[in-house]
């Protein structure tokens, strides 16, 4: 028997799960699904946590678990469960960042009507979006050095997920791009990868003229590359789970990971700091740092010079532009306010400028 599942979970659906979990776990007898919980659809999956009970030779046994379960999406780019569950599975294995354990996968969609994989449970807190953490919730409430603690043990628990190389993604792209002699994907992977197929899905055959010529000069134009690996390519506080004393929890949100240099998630964590920030009209918040502290903060910590950072900071900035023409959300709702026109192409036009005036030596 399951208790009551929360409003909005089909009883009949955790019924199914509990019967398919009783099967992955050796040994389990008498085993039920309790205090279900399913957030606020996501863009790409449901999401349900639960706790598993059960009895094993005799003892009481309890593992938190959340269940990711495919849904239909309009975007091509959103059709895969399983990509997030092998970028976590692959980072697990080759990093020591804090990623979500995950423990089960489920091809078979007639076991719960769509694909879907198993991971646990993680304690600790996230910064809100909406309302913004720089305006209120528990972030908001912390001192100044708490805020800047939080932002750099974040970027840090990021640079841990850099470190895996691009061949440890073989699934990301062609066979090529990781094959043993395969050379450092640049971000004209990415660009191509993730940012021209949006857009190209996005546009449903229309012309985009200043976003097209963003692109086709990013790809003609990128900065040496110092290190590639995975672009979570949805880095930032927001998707960052913090413990108590604000080490992190867990990075999570791995959706539409690509390949590239670690720069684009860089300039990703410090761009939508700005999005729910100033775009919104709400003044920044004291202790977290302003765009050049962070910038000389990511040079420190990855250990190399970014004279050419404005190049990754266009091309996020480009991508964010490009997602805001089609609606992807599947009927996801945010409460989001109305944000400042005109301010995503300023941005976009600002960090193409530097960074053609980074090229002829300005």
């Amino acid at each position: 028997m399951n208790e009551p599942a929360s409003p909005g979970v089909d009883p009949a659906l955790i019924e199914k799960l509990r019967a398919w979990l009783g099967t992955k776990i050796p040994g389990a007898n008498d085993l039920r699904i309790v205090d279900t919980v399913e957030p606020s659809q996501g863009f790409s999956s449901r999401t349900i946590l639960f706790r598993a009970l059960w009895q094993e030779k005799g003892e009481s046994r309890e593992w938190a678990l959340v269940a990711r379960i495919q849904r239909d999406t309009v975007c091509p780019m959103l059709a895969d469960v399983f990509h997030q569950y092998r970028v976590m599975k692959a980072l697990a294995e080759n990093t020591d960042a804090a990623v979500p354990g995950v423990v089960f996968a489920e091809q078979d969609a007639s076991v719960l009507g769509d694909p879907f994989f198993i991971m646990e449970q993680v304690k600790g807190r996230v910064p809100g979006d909406f309302p913004s953490y720089h305006q209120e919730g528990w972030v908001a409430e912390l001192t100044d050095e708490g805020r800047e603690t939080l932002w750099w043990n974040g970027i840090r628990e990021m640079e841990k997920a850099h470190r895996a190389s691009w061949r440890d993604f073989p699934f990301i792209g062609e066979p090529s791009v990781t094959a043993p002699d395969s050379e450092p994907p640049d971000a004209r992977f990415y660009l191509q990868d993730f940012v021209g197929r949006w857009l190209d899905w996005a546009a449903q055959g229309q012309s985009f003229p200043e976003l097209e010529e963003a692109l086709q000069f990013l790809l003609d134009n990128p900065p040496p590359v110092k290190q590639s690996g995975l672009v979570w390519n949805d880095a930032r506080l927001g998707n960052t789970m913090y413990g108590d004393d604000l080490t992190v929890s867990a990075l999570f949100d791995f959706e539409v990971a690509s390949l590239g240099p670690p720069e684009l998630d860089m300039a990703h964590w410090l761009y939508l700091d700005e999005v729910f920030s100033t775009q919104f009209g709400i003044p920044r918040i004291g202790g977290i740092p302003d765009r050049q502290t962070t910038i000389r903060g990511f040079e420190d910590i990855y250990g190399w010079a970014m004279p050419y950072f404005a190049y990754y900071e266009a091309a996020v900035a480009l991508k964010i532009v490009i997602l805001t023409i089609r609606d992807y959300s599947n009927g996801k709702t945010m409460d989001a306010g109305e944000p400042l026109p005109g301010f995503l192409m300023e941005r976009l036009r600002q960090y193409l400028g530097e960074y053609r005036d980074y090229l002829a030596g300005v």
